[in-house]
């Protein structure tokens, strides 16, 4: 056989087994995500570096430089973002005002047991639980749970919840106002409030138990229109979280040298502190009972069903 003929043999050969096989593996979908550098998003962050996401084809590439969970909700309205990750909350006033967001994962579950976030009080405060915060009181955003866990605590002892003073404040400045005496107390989540207990003049108030046990604290969200394009993408998305918050809510010591390279918090400190459940699912249960809080003080103009915020190829029966 001559060369140009055991030249078209193996084209031939090679063109076969691209045909039986495949011409290798598939091209990666790129997903653009906003997140803040917090617990609750470690699930992702432990997909993207283990290598789960590439194994599912998604190319997911993560940036942290929006300052809150509102400016990343308007990034992904403006398409900068495919996915981003809030507090639930927001999402709720977004519907009510048409704005097309639907929920794909739940990034964390506020649990009891180990309470996320709260409120700092001074170490030789009196106060004990939320219904005495009669402030004032710093929140991360007004009219946001914080604020809504100290009217429903103080309204159920049959106290009058309406003088209580809030003002907006970020959580990095929580620690310093409530050790200077210029607020009552403040809010705080892990792991700032790690960081802020351990100097041994503060305490914290676990006011988020107001709302029960467990219930969905933050989630992964997207626009309605991206999750009618990119279904494929939105659901291989939930899948790969749910399976990597199987593993990181198992093995908090093995994930906490990650988050610390992620977000800068030394990985002693994080080791100490109380680790966040990430969700592996979305149900309305644990979202509804906040809906229908939000609306009975006045923080939405009207309660709806939380099915109308879920994607429907992601809600858990």
């Amino acid at each position: 056989m001559s060369v140009s003929l055991r030249a078209c043999a193996r084209l031939v050969s090679l063109a076969f087994a691209l045909t039986l096989f495949g011409a290798g593996p598939a091209e990666l979908q790129t997903v653009k995500i906003g997140v803040l550098p917090n617990d609750d998003m470690i699930s992702v962050l432990y997909a993207q570096q283990s290598g789960m996401f590439k194994e599912a084809g998604l190319d997911v590439q993560l940036d942290k430089s929006s300052p809150n969970g509102s400016a990343i909700a308007s990034a992904v309205a403006a398409g900068s973002y495919d996915i981003g990750k809030s507090s639930i909350t927001p999402i709720f006033d977004a519907h009510l005002h048409g704005l097309p967001f639907t929920i794909i994962a739940t990034g964390a579950l506020y649990d009891s047991r180990k309470p996320y976030v709260g409120f700092l009080v001074a170490a030789d405060s009196k106060i004990r639980s939320a219904k005495q915060l009669t402030g004032p009181n710093g929140v991360s955003f007004i009219r946001d749970l914080g604020q809504l866990a100290v009217y429903k605590a103080m309204d159920e002892a049959g106290i009058d919840y309406h003088p209580t003073q809030f003002v907006e404040l970020p959580m990095s400045a929580s620690a310093a106002a409530v050790e200077g005496k210029r607020l009552m107390a403040a809010e705080i989540s892990y792991p700032p409030a790690q960081q802020a207990l351990e100097g041994g003049k503060l305490r914290f108030i676990p006011a988020y138990d107001e709302f029960g046990k467990q219930f969905i604290f933050s989630i992964w969200f997207t626009t309605t229109d991206y999750a009618t394009k990119h279904a494929d993408i939105v659901k291989t998305f939930a899948r790969v979280v749910a399976n990597a918050a199987r593993y990181t809510n198992s093995h908090p010591k093995e994930t906490a040298p990650m988050l610390s390279a992620f977000n800068g918090v030394p990985q002693a400190m994080i080791e100490r502190m109380p680790r966040v459940t990430n969700g592996t699912g979305v149900y309305a249960s644990g979202i509804q009972p906040l809906i229908d809080t939000e609306a009975k003080y006045g923080f939405i103009t009207r309660a709806f069903p939380a099915t109308e915020i879920i994607d429907p190829d992601i809600i858990q029966k």
